[in-house]
């Protein structure tokens, strides 16, 4: 997937090239012109800065955590009706407490009427809270995941916590090299064609 985006950039700079220089009255910028290099060159971080790369930065150390926690396990053995060991009992319960205590700020911020993460209208779509979701799903996920592994014990110190918050990183590396490819193809589109 990564080659495929990097060949149609690739392609993207020579079609903009040929089309600029056989139809000179085009409104097509060449990606080889000054203009096209100074802009590709100039604006590759801001192409770059968009809350995807943010969303997908959060969302791999929440997954991280969360895979490496034992929490997936223990729900697959709750939904089973299977028995679980007295430190997961304990640990499920704490993270059940945790999860209600999470949807109780949460809905404090959000329900009533001037609600601080409502927009000026009132609304939730769009709003700071609909802005926020995915950081304070991530955030949510990453404390439940860390809790249950320290009350379990899968997760005896601060080395254990970091590497299970960052194992979702290494994991998720070809998406971020994707995402950069898309989104720099994506804008260089938009200036080749769009004025």
């Amino acid at each position: 997937m990564a080659f495929l985006m990097a060949l149609a950039q690739v392609v993207l700079i020579l079609v903009s090239w040929i089309i600029a220089a056989a139809m000179p009255s085009a409104a097509v910028r060449s990606l080889l012109s000054t203009e096209g290099i100074r802009w590709f060159f100039g604006r590759f971080t801001s192409n770059l800065s968009s809350p995807l790369l943010v969303w997908l930065l959060l969302l791999a150390v929440a997954w991280g955590a969360w895979r490496t926690s034992g929490l997936p396990q223990a729900l697959r053995m709750v939904v089973a009706k299977r028995p679980l060991s007295f430190r997961q009992r304990f640990a499920f319960q704490l993270v059940v407490a945790e999860a209600i205590v999470f949807l109780a700020v949460i809905s404090l911020l959000t329900l009533p009427s001037h609600a601080i993460l409502a927009s000026a209208t009132g609304t939730l779509f769009p709003s700071s809270f609909s802005r926020s979701l995915v950081p304070i799903v991530a955030f949510a996920v990453s404390v439940v995941s860390l809790s249950f592994a320290a009350a379990t014990g899968a997760c005896p110190s601060l080395q254990h916590a970091f590497r299970m918050l960052t194992v979702g990183i290494s994991r998720s590396a070809p998406l971020w090299l994707i995402l950069i490819l898309a989104l720099q193809l994506f804008h260089s589109f938009l200036f080749v064609f769009f004025r």
